[in-house]
């Protein structure tokens, strides 16, 4: 397929997607996962320059400070892109019009019209500098197109998109991936891994005892006072759990700086 305006060269291949998604996945605790499905999505974004003047009264004098750059909006939505005119900035970027069939990719079709658009424009980037439209110009529009892969994994919670941009990697819609709490048994492991190594053992302290200071309160507002129900608030709730670790890791620390 050969696309009608150009388009950032695609460098995350499928494989690099799969590690991509799992390395996401686990920092988000999710250990089990499906794939159900994934598709190559070339979304259209308009580049432009603006130039806004700021203004500025001080004293019964008004100063003016004037800036100009590059900014991307969605081609459908209207949302602005800084960190697509990031990646042109800072790294040495290839467009293409010729797409890999094989990969059997989506191209979506711009929502917002070339009329349309300087006003737009001015509308977003005002609310970004927080001045009036009148002291914006923007300028120099083109259409490029973004190659993203749109993926759809199954968890315990259910369907969940992700969205991976195809240059860098980079998931843009990291903050509407849920993290899992990890369990009981999950945290002692990782608490002993890291116990492995002086560098591991002083985060661990400090972390640790940031947490006691919460979970104190928590003991002498909430745990109760009778020695079965100690014992199970202890084993059976979180703040309970963490006390129990706490106490764990200052023994072992005590026992290390001892030797």
């Amino acid at each position: 397929m050969i696309l009608d305006n150009p388009a950032l060269a695609l460098n995350i291949d499928v494989q690099s997607l799969v590690e991509t998604i799992d390395r996401t996945l686990k920092e988000r605790n999710w250990k089990h996962y499906e794939t159900v499905d994934f598709k190559l999505v070339y979304s259209p974004f308009y580049l432009f320059n603006y130039d806004v003047l700021i203004e500025q009264k001080e004293q019964n004098q008004t100063f003016s400070q004037g800036t100009a750059g590059l900014m991307a909006i969605n081609a459908i939505s209207g949302k602005l892109e800084p960190y697509l005119v990031q990646i042109m900035d800072s790294q040495p970027v290839k467009y293409e019009k010729n797409t890999r069939d094989d990969l059997n990719p989506q191209v979506d079709k711009p929502a917002i019209t070339m009329q349309e658009l300087p006003e737009t424009c001015k509308i977003k980037m005002a609310g970004q500098f927080s001045v009036g439209k009148d002291s914006l110009a923007v300028s120099g529009f083109r259409l490029v197109y973004w190659p993203i892969w749109r993926v759809f994994v199954s968890l315990p919670e259910g369907i969940q998109k992700m969205e991976v941009e195809g240059v860098n990697g980079y998931t843009l819609n990291i903050g509407e991936v849920p993290e899992r709490e990890k369990g009981w048994m999950e945290v002692t492991a990782d608490t002993f891994e890291k116990m492995k190594t002086p560098k591991g053992l002083m985060e661990l302290t400090k972390g640790a005892g940031k947490f006691a200071a919460g979970a104190m309160v928590q003991t002498a507002t909430k745990a109760p006072t009778h020695s079965k129900g100690i014992i199970d608030w202890l084993l059976h709730t979180t703040p309970g759990r963490f006390t129990v670790l706490f106490v764990v890791i200052l023994i072992i620390v005590a026992a290390y700086v001892g030797r």
